[in-house]
């Protein structure tokens, strides 16, 4: 199969979905650059020179955009002719909405596959919600990640036939418990993802702080960055948390994996923001629970689907930091239930989220 796979950035160390799904499907093509890609990782342009410029396509787009998208529909057009593309899949909605057209008048099969907000932020229902309704009755299929994210697009696009749940998958060869763990005194806990609204980073620190007061020798190691960095920062200087929280930033791959083996659990509050900004299914979570650790996060989203409350973690309200520093110390003064509850997650992922099985529920529904 010619598939063309298109995304909206080049690299993206929060979207490592995306990357998996290239790896395992190996497109034809992949093009990328915002909503409406035109640029190929193996390099080049849809467009001729000028379009080719950024200055240029940029000036267009914003000034005359119902003139922009005819002009994108022409090109990519042209490209999927040319090449013979037999179908297309679109990652994030906004993103789908953009390319059905040519798809549609080159008679070339599309899917789009939804991630998260864009499957339920107010602003981006509202700008695009009339295109999803086209979108759903145009495209071969719609995938969701979890059943929450289905009745998200569902309640937006109304009943659909053609919509698919098909959760990320984690490398179990990759993501596995180390061999041998450091011996620690102290409870290790740790989180991996960006310092954003959705993932409430400061509420994450603030149930540390409960349980620092019954262990306060524990350890909180947070990796990743973004724009709620330098106020979780501010937060943990502030409280006097600096010998307790560590900011590791944004690691490679080889060091995240590193740290989740010497942890003892996996820390995520995520919350639906004021915006209606909502996770799909953490992949961090998925990768901490490969490595066998315990997963102490929210009912929100695919979250509950990944993490059996009571069975390989423990699941709390959003915004609810006291239950979840309450649960931070049941994990901490029982080390036979974090390693019970750490093997139960990884025997989860295997059963429902091994990469190469979850690969293929797409590459046979494509």
């Amino acid at each position: 199969m010619k598939l063309l796979i298109a995304r909206s950035n080049f690299f993206s160390y929060s979207e490592t979905f995306i990357d998996q799904q290239i790896k395992q499907l190996n497109p034809f093509a992949v093009l990328y650059e915002g909503w409406q890609p035109t640029r190929f990782f193996s390099g080049g342009s849809l467009y001729p020179f000028p379009l080719s410029l950024l200055p240029v396509r940029g000036t267009l787009r914003n000034l005359f955009p119902a003139t922009y998208q005819k002009i994108y529909t022409y090109f990519l057009k042209k490209y999927l002719q040319k090449n013979q593309i037999e179908a297309v899949l679109a990652n994030y909605g906004p993103l789908g909405s953009n390319v059905m057209q040519a798809c549609a008048e080159t008679n070339i099969p599309f899917s789009v596959h939804f991630h998260g907000f864009d499957a339920s932020e107010k602003k981006t229902i509202q700008a695009y919600g009339l295109l999803y309704k086209r979108m759903a009755q145009q495209a071969k299929a719609i995938i969701a990640v979890s059943q929450v994210m289905k009745r998200d697009i569902e309640s937006v696009c109304g009943p659909l036939t053609n919509l698919h749940i098909v959760p990320y998958g984690v490398d179990l060869e990759k993501f596995q418990p180390a061999p041998e763990k450091k011996s620690s005194k102290e409870f290790r806990l740790i989180s991996v993802g960006r310092f954003t609204a959705k993932k409430a980073p400061i509420a994450s620190i603030q149930s540390f702080e409960i349980l620092l007061n019954a262990f306060p020798e524990a350890t909180f190691t947070m990796i990743g960055d973004g724009e709620l960095w330098e106020a979780a920062k501010q937060y943990v200087q502030k409280h006097g948390l600096e010998k307790s929280v560590i900011f590791r930033g944004q690691q490679n791959p080889e060091t995240i994996l590193d740290a989740l083996q010497q942890a003892d659990a996996f820390i995520q509050h995520s919350v639906l923001t004021p915006s209606g900004d909502s996770e799909g299914t953490p992949n961090s979570i998925l990768e901490a629970s490969a490595c066998a650790l315990p997963i102490v996060s929210t009912k929100h989203a695919g979250i509950p689907e990944a993490v059996v409350n009571g069975e390989t973690g423990i699941l709390v309200d959003e915004h609810d930091v006291k239950a979840m520093g309450q649960a931070l110390i049941r994990l901490a003064e029982n080390v036979e239930l974090r390693e019970k509850m750490g093997q139960a997650a990884r025997k989860h992922m295997l059963a429902h989220y091994e990469l190469a099985s979850q690969a293929q529920k797409l590459k046979s529904l494509l």
